[in-house]
């Protein structure tokens, strides 16, 4: 048997030799299971998932962003000096690039193979990118960045006018792409374009939607625009045509809900306990309750205990919402004046721990956990989900597009007229995005806009009504902070508790340098570059969370 097994040895042996001398030794070293060339069908599905959970993480309900524009509060239990004190720390913008690096491939591969599709949707991601990052800092690395390979790793941080130049380039010369009937022979996976399926139309309208967000952005820059050779009201002209036309058209990525990484911020997979801490705000909810708005029913649940000047006695009550769905109410008596007696109660902006802690509690029974106050409306169970029917990672909505337009026709100057029409038309699409349709649930769309706060004809401030109904529309997404700061409204109201006073920041601090000379040298660059405000302190550096970038400069907005 021993002889045998030696025999079947030196066969095998012999015939390995044999055959790997007719190979080319450099194959064996290339691993199936970690290839070099990835297909871009792959790739673009990690950057679009990837972006649309970076770019939603920016306003969802325990950012700073949030609690600045007065969507939520927490200031219950943890979390409280980010999301009401504006206690904004260094943020990192490494996912950022590390975003683009991947749609470089894309745009590089798009050009080898020649397929223009493709191409058009790596132009359009690293239009979003940049124009993000851009947003949130100021100057930052473009110009040189993603050049490590090539020996730059001490990148200069380009001035905000060249890179907004760069990012509606890419977009005009994206839409042009598009365009082309041609278009339709170049394909893509359906499957691994997330948002559209490997649809050039919707592509295209994003593209157009996004023309125009950022012709408006830049509308305080117009003559520093027009001097760098970019027209901005050609530019939202040619856009308007070809943008969003419906809610079909949205630029969003469903969550899954199946792990915690494609699952939402607020499910149980990425949270050990339900977010009961994360409260609506008062600025909120008491401005949806005088416009009778329907929405506050998709996005707040009732008190569980409600104050009741006229009760003798304590009863337990069932309600309905607008929507059918039923919640238990003990009804309290009061006398005090000062409590909040109705169903839905927000937290008020900026107040300290202990008063939020207490706030609505009057006499009432204690509780046995500060976020669990049944005093406080809480957040609608949605918002605690994995996944859920209306909340989505969306990149831009349709009714953005009718508020820009609306926006651009009350401004004039534009191709774009009537803008009561796009107002209105940009309540209904948010109103239908969150599943409210005119005869539906009793609703009616001629009695809302019957409300003298919501008639666009009855404001004094025709710019600050459009701003209002679009606030709300961006209902926990970073674009009504970016709205609020080139125009000033809403026009929201801080309160005693804020960092650095009564005022909203203005932009995201760098990340934390590196110490190497040759990078602070750049980072110094354009940290000068930074206007300080009034709320920045005596002695702190420019890299501030209250400095004015380029864009905000000399607009003497927001504040």
């Amino acid at each position: 048997m021993k002889t045998i097994k030696k025999v079947k040895i030196i066969v095998a042996l012999t015939l390995l030799l044999q055959t790997t001398s007719c190979l080319n030794l450099n194959e064996l070293n290339v691993s199936p299971n970690s290839p070099v060339d990835v297909s871009s069908n792959y790739i673009l599905t990690y950057v679009l998932t990837s972006t649309a959970k970076t770019y939603k993480s920016l306003g969802d309900h325990k950012t700073g962003v949030a609690g600045a524009m007065q969507y939520n509060q927490m200031g219950t239990n943890d979390g409280m000096p980010e999301v009401n004190q504006y206690l904004w720390t260094n943020a990192s913008w490494s996912g950022y690039y590390n975003l683009l690096r991947n749609v470089k491939i894309i745009n590089e591969k798009s050009i080898t193979e020649k397929n223009k599709f493709f191409e058009a949707i790596s132009l359009t991601l690293r239009a979003f990118l940049y124009g993000t990052i851009t947003d949130l800092f100021g100057d930052v690395p473009y110009s040189e960045s993603l050049k490590a390979s090539e020996g730059t790793y001490f990148v200069k941080y380009d001035d905000q006018k060249d890179i907004y130049k760069g990012v509606l380039a890419d977009l005009k010369n994206a839409e042009t792409i598009l365009g082309d009937p041609g278009i339709s022979n170049y394909k893509i996976s359906a499957g691994a374009d997330v948002m559209y399926g490997g649809d050039p139309a919707k592509w295209r309208k994003f593209v157009n939607s996004l023309r125009l967000r950022y012709s408006m952005r830049l509308i305080n820059k117009k003559a520093d625009m027009t001097a760098l050779g970019v027209d901005l009201v050609t530019e939202f002209n040619s856009a308007a045509t070809m943008a969003f036309a419906s809610n079909s058209d949205n630029a969003v990525v469903n969550y899954i809900g199946t792990t915690g990484d494609n699952s939402a911020k607020g499910g149980l997979l990425n949270t050990s306990n339900p977010e009961y801490q994360t409260k609506p705000c008062k600025t909120m909810v008491d401005k949806l309750k005088s416009y009778n708005d329907p929405r506050l029913h998709r996005w707040a649940i009732p008190v569980q205990t409600k104050w009741d000047f006229n009760a003798a006695t304590s009863t337990d009550v069932t309600v309905k919402n607008w929507f059918g769905e039923t919640f238990s109410v003990k009804i309290m008596p009061t006398t005090n004046t000062s409590l909040d007696t109705s169903f839905y109660v927000g937290l008020p902006a900026n107040i300290a721990l202990f008063d939020a802690q207490v706030y609505n509690k009057g006499a009432g029974p204690a509780f046995p956990q500060p976020e669990r106050s049944p005093y406080i409306s809480y957040l609608h169970s949605r918002f605690r989900a994995n996944s859920e029917t209306y909340i989505k990672m969306d990149l831009m909505m349709y009714s953005e597009v009718e508020f820009l337009l609306a926006e651009a026709a009350q401004r004039g100057g534009f191709s774009v007229s009537d803008p009561e029409t796009h107002y209105k038309s940009g309540i209904t699409a948010s109103l239908n995005r969150w599943g409210i349709t005119d005869g539906s649930n009793g609703f009616s769309f001629a009695a809302y806009y019957l409300n003298p706060k919501v008639s666009y004809s009855g404001a004094s401030n025709k710019l600050e009504r459009i701003m209002d109904q679009k606030w709300i529309s961006l209902f926990l997404n970073v674009e009504s902070w970016f709205d609020y700061r080139r125009t000033g409204y809403p026009a929201l109201v801080t309160g005693p508790v804020t960092q650095y006073g009564a005022a909203i920041p203005l932009r995201f601090m760098y990340p934390v340098p590196s110490q190497d000379p040759k990078y602070l040298v750049n980072y110094d660059a354009a940290v000068a570059k930074l206007e300080v405000t009034g709320f920045v302190p005596t002695g702190q550096s420019k890299d501030h969370n209250y400095s004015r970038m380029w864009l905000l400069q000399g607009t003497g907005k927001p504040y």
